[in-house]
């Protein structure tokens, strides 16, 4: 494709490319908490001409304590739970590679940083961190799942315990020396009240009891990284020279002005703000546009052309089409087949839904509809703004019914 005015870049960052994370973070590897395919295509693009960088370090997190989250199976995003309180309140503690201790638990949510003599930094991203908890701890998450309320559904399936210290260590890989004297100095603060390690909350410390161990495998979790283009206040991508790249314009996470820790709600207003600069200039006119012709340029599939062609939509007897712009992704698009006052079945051809949630309920909701033989059905929890626009879409689909 030849693009006349301006190209505008908004892919996201790198948080799914392992390469660049060990290239710009130093870290081996972080569990995603977004989607699973910002990989850093943007990045790579802007590279290819001549783009400068910048804020290719900085990068946000979340997780059950600042910045980790319970270790998953590859290609799987992280579990965000905030407010958990069993996890960093009790006789619970997380260790590092060498068996110690590495943070202070109980830290306030700051997108996963914690305060560090005088700044609030992000904890070091540890390839083998784990929780280690007694038998009282254990007994918590017990009555969180009788009681219906636990807040990870294969927690205890993730768990590993022992009958002593030296056997946890040797099932976790760490030492048991180290973790023997961390429980013992652990205790000890927990015994007189004070955290001289971290400052733990005291009202959140209690003794471990080495009678029966578990432990729960832990990983370093990203929400989003920071780092891309650097542009100037017209979205214009910049090169090493620090000169605007023709026709080149950058908007949201990929290249965010964010330095060494994130603004709260500094990433959605420069989706907001710059989308809208860098879409305005690059709209404009330009007086150096070229004149191009390109024979076969537009691939056989593109949403963002055959999504409007609702009209071409085969349609057999008793379907019909309704469309809507309300989706948390944009448009969606269902076929309805309706007879006799009845929903007979609802088909989505076209939707942009987030990944994990709004795509989730996409799935369920079309049964739902055809079950309740109503639009008039309960929300999928986390995805009301995508069921309210499915149902508004099955309804303009059913009112062009005779």
């Amino acid at each position: 494709m030849h693009a006349k005015n301006g190209v505008v870049v908004s892919t996201g960052g790198f948080e799914n490319n392992p390469q660049m994370q060990q290239d710009y973070l130093h870290i081996h590897k972080l569990t995603p908490l977004g989607t699973l395919y910002n990989r850093g295509d943007g990045v790579k693009m802007v590279q290819s001409v001549g783009a400068k960088m910048w804020h290719m370090s900085n990068y946000e997190s979340l997780g059950i304590i600042p910045s980790y989250v319970i270790a998953e199976e590859e290609g799987t995003r992280g579990r965000q739970i905030g407010g958990w309180k069993n996890v960093k309140s009790g006789s619970v503690i997380a260790v590092a590679n060498d068996g110690s201790r590495f943070m202070k638990e109980d830290a306030k949510f700051r997108h996963g940083h914690i305060y560090d003599h005088g700044e609030y930094n992000m904890p070091h991203a540890f390839d083998n961190a784990w929780l280690v908890f007694d038998q009282k701890q254990y007994q918590k998450f017990v009555e969180e799942k009788e009681s219906g309320k636990l807040r990870y559904n294969k927690l205890f399936d993730k768990m590993i315990n022992a009958t002593s210290v030296s056997e946890l260590a040797d099932k976790m890989n760490v030492p048991a020396k180290n973790l023997t004297a961390t429980i013992n100095q652990f205790n000890e603060f927990a015994k007189n009240g004070k955290d001289l390690e971290f400052g733990r909350a005291t009202d959140s410390m209690d003794e471990i009891s080495t009678n029966k161990l578990y432990a729960l495998k832990l990983a370093p979790a990203v929400l989003n990284t920071q780092g891309g283009a650097e542009h100037n206040e017209k979205a214009e991508i910049l090169n090493n020279n620090d000169q605007p790249i023709p026709h080149l314009y950058s908007a949201g996470e990929m290249g965010g002005m964010c330095v060494n820790r994130y603004q709260g709600g500094g990433n959605l207003a420069e989706c907001l703000i710059f989308g809208k600069i860098a879409g305005e200039q690059a709209a404009k006119m330009k007086s150096d546009t070229q004149e191009v012709k390109l024979e076969n340029a537009v691939p056989s599939v593109n949403d963002l052309i055959a999504g409007d062609k609702i009209d071409n939509i085969e349609l057999g007897p008793d379907q019909y089409v309704g469309s809507t712009e309300a989706g948390i992704g944009g448009r969606i698009v269902v076929r309805v087949t309706y007879k006799d006052k009845k929903i007979k079945n609802v088909e989505v051809l076209e939707n942009h839904e987030t990944e994990g949630i709004g795509a989730v309920a996409i799935q369920k909701l079309p049964d739902e509809i055809v079950k309740a033989n109503s639009t008039e059905i309960d929300a999928v929890s986390g995805a009301s703004t995508t069921t309210r626009a499915v149902e508004e879409a099955v309804n303009k689909a059913i009112k062009k019914a005779k």
